[in-house]
C-alpha cells in the first residue's frame, strides 16, 4: 500500500475559541480541531470552551433570525 499523502495546508476554525488558523504547519502545535493557543489549555477547560462557543454561535444565529428585515422596519415606522 502506498504512503498516505500529506494534507494540503488549509484554514481551519478552532472549536474552542473560534479563531481561524492554518493547519498543518511544520513546527506548530495546532491540531485539526484546536489552534496553537487552545492546545495548551487543559482538556476539561477546553471542552467547556467548546460548549460555550457553540452556545454563543447559536444565540447569534437566533438574534439574526429575529431581527426584522430593513424594508419591514421602514413600513412599520411610517
Amino acid at each position: 500500500m502506498a504512503a498516505k499523502p500529506q494534507p494540503v495546508t488549509r484554514i481551519r476554525t478552532c472549536r474552542a475559541c473560534g479563531v481561524r488558523y492554518e493547519y498543518p504547519l511544520r513546527g506548530e502545535t495546532s491540531t485539526r480541531h484546536h489552534c496553537p493557543d487552545c492546545v495548551a489549555v487543559p482538556p476539561p477547560l477546553r471542552k467547556v470552551c467548546e460548549r460555550l462557543l457553540l452556545r454563543v454561535q447559536k444565540l447569534e444565529r437566533e438574534i439574526a433570525r429575529l431581527k426584522p428585515a430593513p424594508s419591514a422596519e421602514k413600513v412599520s415606522a411610517s
